[in-house]
């Protein structure tokens, strides 16, 4: 039986079990669209969030994260999954960083690309005035990351890892 959290704290049963709940605000629901927000629940102190199905995740699995290791939102990982990943403001953005930082464009600040036919990641800039700079440089061109790199968009610092790469990807055994 899952349990929710009301927004003033107190814990509450409810027998559906296809329901999650969590205690939100609204700068939660922006920084995750991926998660349908149900306002009719009964109780108004309550929000309730329909996960995305296992499906949704097996059709985009994560290739790699990216750390907020410096600036707002630090210490925040967010998911990078197949193909083009934007970063921006944007809660339509893949890779929504929305931390309070307004020097990060709302859209296509930068762009990180998997791969995975070659199996590499690379890193560009997003095509709006603010720069994105990759180890204290201007990120003019594209350029691929192995893994380890520093990638400053407006005042926040990521730390790229990589999870698939030439010893791993999720579509081998397809």
């Amino acid at each position: 039986m899952p349990i929710f959290r009301g927004l003033n704290g107190e814990v509450k049963q409810d027998n559906d079990e296809e329901l999650a709940t969590r205690q939100i605000n609204r700068n939660y629901e922006q920084q995750h669209s991926e998660e349908t927000i149900d306002d009719d629940y009964d109780d108004p102190n309550t929000r309730v969030l329909f996960k995305r199905s296992s499906e949704e995740e097996e059709e985009d699995p994560v290739v790699g994260w990216l750390v907020v290791v410096n600036g707002k939102g630090k210490a925040k990982v967010l998911n990078l999954g197949y193909g083009m990943n934007s970063i921006g403001r944007s809660p339509d953005e893949r890779i929504s960083i929305n931390f309070g930082d307004e020097e990060i464009s709302r859209t296509q600040h930068a762009i990180i690309t998997y791969d995975p036919r070659g199996r590499k990641f690379y890193v560009q800039h997003g095509g709006g005035k603010n720069l994105t700079y990759l180890a204290d440089q201007p990120l003019l061109i594209p350029m691929e990351l192995k893994g380890g790199e520093e990638i400053l968009i407006g005042q926040t610092t990521l730390r790229f890892i990589s999870l698939c790469g030439e010893d791993f990807d999720w579509q081998q055994n397809s």
